[in-house]
């Protein structure tokens, strides 16, 4: 994408999303008028990062490929910050927790570079073996698989997974797809919050069946909503934002719909093993920021992996 242009679809994508998000505000505005002022409140504040993160999320894609990676390592090293403030017994090694910082700089430094192979490959091995080093180095040996496998969990999840997007954007050479990369970006965060969204609702509005102990809100009829919800959407906005023809884009919908309840429900069960509601109060209204990307974790590496599968077995 030509950095002092840009493309047309991209103008009327962020368009769409301010026309979307205004609507959404009346919406908002009306219900919250018969809902006590504590409720009220919470859902005014949850409105306004709506808008925060939506103008970030298009703003980055005006600027393209590399804002959007920098805002992806910013959202990776905030969410492993949080992850090592939770209260685990006992609390993550600070030595590993470092060498996890620097891992993450150097893994987003690798993608800006072009070495998106080396990202795919690399980032979990070091994940795996630097915190072993560094808590061998230390001498520290208590509870040492669990500060290793915990260093490890929370770097795979904050920082691979969500490292997706900027893969996405910043793809290996060999795997680059004939298309505009934002557009994919775009594809999967906005898929990925609708789901969210349409599954929130349907179990709150219609929700019988609890779906898991882990996280007891989920219910079987929210899911079915935000699977119905996000096959539309995906059928929808991909022909805009991507190349998929209409099967691929229907099957996309329902991997980002599962793979987004399988991430919430991840996040549910670290939260639920340290004992807290939220994983922090980073996000106004809605919690912390693992509460707000934890569906994406799963999303974004799953949708890459099924669109170079796609792209791969097309362009042959």
């Amino acid at each position: 994408m030509n950095d002092l242009i840009v493309p047309p679809y991209l103008v009327r994508t962020a368009i769409a999303a301010a026309c979307v998000m205004a609507a959404g505000t009346v919406v908002r505005l009306v219900a919250i008028r018969k809902q006590p002022n504590d409720v009220a409140a919470q859902r005014l504040q949850s409105l306004k990062t709506w808008w925060i993160i939506t103008s970030l999320v298009i703003g980055a894609a005006l600027a393209g490929p590399l804002a959007i990676v920098i805002l992806a390592a910013l959202v990776s090293l905030l969410a492993l910050r949080e992850y090592a403030a939770l209260p685990f017994q006992p609390p993550l090694d600070r030595n590993a927790l470092w060498g996890g910082y620097g891992l993450v700089l150097c893994s987003y430094g690798a993608l800006l570079f072009g070495q998106g192979e080396l990202f795919v490959k690399g980032f979990p091995l070091l994940a795996v073996l630097l915190p072993s080093t560094l808590l061998i180095l230390s001498g520290d040996a208590a509870q040492y698989t669990r500060q290793v496998a915990r260093m490890t969990w929370g770097l795979l999840v904050t920082a691979y997974g969500i490292g997706h997007l900027a893969l996405l954007v910043k793809p290996p050479p060999s795997a680059t797809p004939d298309t505009d990369v934002v557009g994919l970006f775009l594809f999967v965060v906005a898929v990925t919050e609708v789901n969210d969204i349409a599954q929130a609702l349907g179990g709150r509005r219609i929700g019988r069946r609890k779906l898991s102990a882990i996280s007891p809100r989920k219910t079987w009829e929210g899911f079915a909503c935000g699977l119905f919800v996000s096959v539309i959407v995906a059928v929808l906005l991909g022909r805009w934002l991507t190349t998929l023809a209409l099967g691929p884009l229907a099957a996309a919908g329902v991997l980002i719909s599962v793979a987004g309840l399988l991430g919430d429900l991840n996040i549910s069960g670290l939260k639920r093993e340290v004992g807290v509601k939220d994983s922090g109060t980073m996000v106004p209204g809605q919690g912390g920021i693992l509460d707000r990307i934890d569906s994406l974790t799963f999303t974004a590496p799953l949708f890459y992996y099924f669109y170079l599968y796609y792209w791969l077995g097309t362009s042959k």
